[in-house]
């Protein structure tokens, strides 16, 4: 039973109805208290929910500051752009459980209303490069040449992302990233685009599996 000093709002200790009052570094501390345990073990559908959770989330975290700004158009009020892109890749699982794996060309790193550019493709010809191209198509609809492009590409075995937020403007039509740590290795690549005032996104667009050299 708790013990009230000072009046309801003074200190007091022990546990009174779902608030526990303690003292710490001479200051009294007021909690709730905490819920009680769950009873039983998971079931296979919850450890199923919290291995997908669990892969799409460590997937995707390292590209937090990059998600924060391409989603944070779409995301709802106290909503953070990382937590609505986790929201829209939720599903983008492969396998049985609990051998789950991130399907790939369902991950999108950025939504929104901007046209992409014609055809970008992603190539690996020398050494430790990752080579980007696309079609030039400013002028068309929204396009414009002051677009910027983001560049991404991610390594399974090292569970490592190398991206570039501001790689290069639409009408570059190009881009080589170094990704230097892959070599030798696979690489699952992404571009992406938005306006120059980062305000105005486009899908990005899976540029596949790459065979870094």
């Amino acid at each position: 039973m708790g013990t009230f000093e000072k009046g309801y709002l003074g200190g007091f200790s022990g546990k009174v109805g779902t608030a526990v009052g303690s003292s710490w570094k001479k200051l009294n501390v007021l909690r709730s208290n905490p819920p009680s345990k769950r009873k039983g073990q998971p079931t296979e559908q919850q450890l199923e929910r919290q291995a997908r959770f669990s892969l799409i989330t460590a997937f995707l975290r390292p590209l937090t500051d990059l998600l924060n700004l391409t989603y944070s158009k779409s995301a709802a009020a106290l909503m953070t752009g990382f937590n609505k892109a986790f929201s829209v890749n939720s599903e983008a699982v492969a396998g049985v459980f609990p051998a789950f794996t991130v399907d790939y060309p369902k991950i999108l790193l950025s939504k929104g209303s901007l046209p992409n550019a014609s055809a970008p493709v992603a190539v690996s010809t020398v050494a430790g490069k990752l080579a980007f191209t696309w079609g030039d198509n400013s002028g068309i609809n929204s396009a414009a040449m002051s677009d910027l492009v983001y560049v991404a590409a991610y390594n399974d075995d090292l569970k490592h992302w190398i991206f570039m937020q501001n790689a290069a403007t639409r009408n570059a039509a190009g881009f080589v990233l170094d990704v230097t740590p892959f070599s030798g290795k696979i690489a699952q690549t992404y571009i992406g685009f938005m306006t120059a005032d980062r305000k105005k996104f486009a899908p990005s667009v899976y540029t596949g599996q790459v065979n870094i050299l």
